[in-house]
């Protein structure tokens, strides 16, 4: 069974492959237009399930959780069930791709969705269809996207017929991307690079089996790939707002590629070695890589900080955006900080310290419980226990959601267009500081050894609080909208 179980896997990567690495190739398109593309994988299905349908069926037609639970439990039921979702993801994945093709909708944006479908299915699919949601609204005459997003738009304009050809969203897509390679091109490679990391790290993760701290061996790369690469673009479009210090723009841009370089190599080394990169202080080669880690990641949040008062001193027309970035980036240098407290030694490693016994580990994401323990599908977050990376990752995450909220308000539409430049800016600052305390809330909670997934009393009400105090300043400032223009 676990031959078959690796076999399937190889299976489906070579459609994945094509739809994802080579979606404007003519033959990915024939591929897979076909219908048998998963013809392979229902007759392996089929060859594995008829003969225990005796044993499936009472499972499936009155499913129960124990008699679900007992049908994976064994290596035939899991393999079965893999086939079973490895054949259903490439199916969805298939209908994206096509669909994508037919609405030409850009390989660039549709490749997140593939990926998130082949790993975590129907979450794939439910990105693809926002795309889709958003490429059917962004295709509509008059919309003017990329000048609201703070891109120029291209000198030359497509013609009529190219127009015809490619959607509006597509155009978006790919001026973005001009205009970020044109204003700093190592951090826009590093951005694109850090895609293809990603894709061999997936790759690692079907094809090596090894695990460390209880996950797959290549998903810290995985995941770090996506990371470096979101915060890479977002942090070029940033600087893009800074105008007239053209040297400190790219000083800011080239040291931040520098030192994810520095820290992604560390963590790929580490990876194939099959040890940890984090915290690791086992031998001298490894607490050399940690500190040098360290070292390049407090370069990488004092180039943000950088950006931060760059932004600051920036002055913009619309006061609405210009706080909308400034306080992205600031709450994201609170999520970043937030990763400091977790070298720290944990009590025990502490103690070992004291007695002069050397642990090979200094250092947690966890609080209270020991790292690799019980948790959160793909992210890790501790079920068990408190964990700082959930506070780290909402916090860095306000690098993107604050822009995005202080650019929906710029497009001053429905509701939005009843607002007052000052009433925009409350609502901003509003939103700002809810995610600020957000932020300062989780890692509170996690201080105090409480998972992310159990908050007690105490965590419910100052939560209660936070909502409470947002929602009347949200309403407050709407029905003074209201009132203003009745």
């Amino acid at each position: 069974m676990s031959t078959i179980f690796r076999l399937s896997s190889l299976l489906v990567l070579p459609f994945w492959g094509l739809m994802i690495l080579l979606p404007r190739w003519r033959w990915t398109t024939r591929i897979l237009r076909s219908r048998f593309v998963i013809a392979a994988l229902a007759a392996l299905y089929a060859a594995l399930a008829l003969p225990r349908l005796a044993e499936i069926w009472p499972g499936v037609s009155r499913p129960t959780l124990d008699g679900v639970a007992a049908l994976l439990g064994s290596p035939a039921g899991a393999t079965i069930a893999w086939i079973h979702f490895l054949a259903f993801d490439l199916f969805v994945g298939r209908w994206i791709y096509l669909d994508s093709q037919e609405r030409r909708i850009s390989a660039w944006v549709t490749a997140p969705a593939l990926f998130l479908t082949l790993m975590l299915g129907p979450m794939g699919f439910l990105l693809y269809l926002i795309i889709r949601s958003l490429s059917a609204r962004f295709t509509s005459p008059g919309e003017g996207t990329a000048s609201h997003l703070g891109v120029k738009e291209p000198k030359t304009q497509p013609s009529a017929d190219a127009r015809g050809v490619t959607s509006r969203f597509s155009e978006l897509v790919r001026t973005l991307l001009h205009q970020a390679f044109t204003f700093n091109r190592p951090m826009t490679i590093l951005g694109g690079a850090m895609l293809l990391v990603l894709l061999a790290a997936l790759g690692g993760v079907l094809l090596d089996h090894r695990v460390i701290t209880g996950a797959p061996v290549w998903l810290k790369p995985a995941k770090f790939a996506i990371s470096i690469s979101v915060y890479c673009f977002t942090f070029v479009w940033l600087l893009g707002f800074v105008e007239n210090r053209p040297r400190l723009v790219r000083f800011v841009a080239n040291v931040t590629v520098i030192s994810f370089i520095v820290e992604m190599i560390a963590i790929i080394v580490q990876a194939a070695r099959g040890t940890t990169s984090h915290f690791n202080v086992s031998t001298p080669f490894n607490s050399l890589l940690w500190m040098t880690m360290g070292t390049f990641i407090v370069f990488v949040w004092a180039m943000s900080l950088l950006l931060a008062i760059m932004l600051i001193c920036q002055r913009m027309p619309d006061r609405a955006f210009a706080a909308s970035l400034r306080l992205g980036v600031l709450i994201s240098l609170v999520g970043m900080a937030a990763a400091f407290l977790m070298v720290r030694p944990t009590p025990g490693q502490l103690a070992a310290i004291v007695t002069g016994h050397a642990p090979s580990i200094v250092g947690a994401h966890s609080v209270g419980v020991s790292d690799g323990g019980p948790g959160l599908p793909v992210v890790g977050w501790s079920t068990v226990g408190g964990d700082l990376r959930v506070a780290h990752f909402v916090g860095l995450h306000a690098l993107q959601f604050l822009p995005i909220f202080g650019w929906l308000l710029t497009r001053r539409r429905g509701l939005f267009s009843r607002l007052c430049e000052g009433q925009r800016l409350t609502l901003v600052w509003t939103a700002g500081l809810a995610y600020l305390g957000m932020v300062l809330l989780l890692v509170w909670q996690a201080l105090r050894g409480q998972s992310v997934i159990s908050p007690d009393t105490s965590t419910m009400s100052v939560a209660g609080a936070l909502v409470s105090a947002s929602v009347i300043s949200i309403l407050v400032t709407v029905a003074q909208a209201f009132r203003t223009n009745r």
